[in-house]
């Protein structure tokens, strides 16, 4: 027999495994981020500090929660931002179907007008929770131990 031969589970492959985050986790993670970032903007008063900052706040909660690598805050940003993109295109659609067209304020935005609407709010809640994850990253990093 040899001697160098082990029965023990390489640690090395182990740890790496488990570090690693599932697509899941990370969908569900950002999930998350886009629940806070919605709560965020219904807090009363505190909402006009928070609102713009939501999709921060919630990319940085939920890479803190899954602890994703880069593809991670990459979809936890996506998610984040399709999500409150969503939100806000539902609430036009719902708004738009219950009163006619005529019955519409005129301060309300034509069609092309309120998709580019909806497309900004997605650049700018995609790039601020991917900011929020991206620092949630680097501040998990600096903490460990070397």
């Amino acid at each position: 027999m040899d001697s160098t031969v082990s029965n023990e589970p390489n640690v090395d492959s182990e740890s790496s495994v488990t570090s690693e985050s599932s697509l899941g986790g990370e969908l569900v993670s950002g999930l998350l981020g886009a629940g806070v970032a919605i709560v965020c903007v219904m807090l009363p008063l505190l909402h006009l500090v928070t609102a713009p900052l939501g999709p921060f706040i919630g990319g940085f909660v939920a890479a803190n929660r899954g602890k994703p690598g880069p593809r991670g805050r990459v979809v936890i940003a996506v998610t984040i931002g399709t999500a409150v993109a969503t939100l806000i295109a539902v609430a036009a659609l719902v708004f738009t179907s219950l009163v006619g067209k005529s019955q519409l304020p005129t301060w309300f935005p034509a069609g092309s007008t309120l998709a580019a609407i909806v497309a900004g709010v997605w650049i700018y809640a995609t790039t601020l929770g991917g900011v929020g994850a991206a620092v949630s990253g680097a501040l998990s990093h600096k903490e460990r131990p070397s």
